[in-house]
């Protein structure tokens, strides 16, 4: 989901988020359960078509949703957390100082990887696990050892 945020007449704005149809961000169905349980209806609701794709776009009056913006926020936030730490995984599991959780990782099949990345993603999605670095881009702060111990303690309870 894209939010653009548009002034309108003196000290109003309206927030306007876009919905993909053909591919949905990973973020929406959270967004729009949200939006639902809070009966936070839309002022308008339109489909619109932006650099080839097809939107479904809501409109809302920025007081009206004002103190939701930040649970909004955090939704977003948590799936871009979910997303840096499942690309940072496989990495940080193959860096580590311990050469057998290393040397494990190595030898899972993709779908197994997949599955173990899902878990870990899970286990280590925690605010503290989270930073910005110097030019104030979220990063994760999950250490090689870190990803390696908890990928070990999985391990330990499939078998």
């Amino acid at each position: 989901m894209i939010i653009r945020i548009e002034p309108k007449d003196w000290n109003m704005h309206t927030v306007i988020m876009f919905f993909k149809q053909e591919a949905p961000h990973p973020e929406d169905a959270d967004i729009r359960r949200y939006l639902e349980e809070r009966r936070l209806a839309p002022r308008r609701q339109y489909t619109t078509e932006l650099e080839g794709e097809k939107f479904e776009v809501l409109t809302y009056g920025g007081c009206y949703l004002g103190r939701h913006m930040n649970a909004l926020a955090d939704i977003q936030r948590g799936v871009v957390e979910r997303e840096l730490l499942a690309e940072a995984l496989p990495i940080l599991l193959a860096s580590g100082t311990d050469d057998s959780a290393a040397a494990l990782a190595a030898n899972k099949t993709d779908a197994e990887m997949t599955a173990i990345i899902d878990t870990l993603t899970d286990a280590l999605h925690t605010p503290n696990n989270f930073g910005l670095d110097a030019n104030g881009e979220l990063q994760t702060t999950v250490t090689p050892e870190q990803a390696q111990a908890q990928f070990l303690k999985i391990g330990r309870a499939d078998n």
